[in-house]
């Protein structure tokens, strides 16, 4: 039995070709998968230190990529390549729906 309703598994790869802005490779378990189109978002977040009074930035990456195109995918030991470069995964929270999104570190 699977834990995701199958309306939703047919979903996410429609919806990651519909708007859909890069493509993605995903080193599993140390083997490098084929590509997967996702989608990348990156938004960047202003506010002040406190003890400085000074305007400290933070950025956030967030890829989204269908459940079923990134089997085994795991935080803190995969990795994923984006045009070229490579980001390690820190995070990833499954919307038991259609889509896995997943938080990178490093700079995009």
């Amino acid at each position: 039995m699977t834990r995701r309703p199958a309306m939703f598994e047919r979903m996410g790869p429609k919806f990651a070709s519909a708007f859909g802005n890069v493509d993605a490779v995903f080193t599993i378990a140390g083997v490098a998968q084929p590509a997967v189109r996702a989608i990348l978002r990156v938004w960047r977040e202003t506010d002040l230190a406190e003890e400085q009074d000074q305007a400290v930035e933070g950025t956030t990456h967030l890829l989204a990529v269908p459940a079923s195109k990134a089997p085994g995918l795991t935080s803190q030991r995969d990795s994923v390549t984006i045009d070229g470069a490579t980001y390690q995964v820190i995070n990833i929270d499954d919307d038991a729906r259609a889509m896995l999104r997943i938080s990178l570190s490093g700079d995009i």
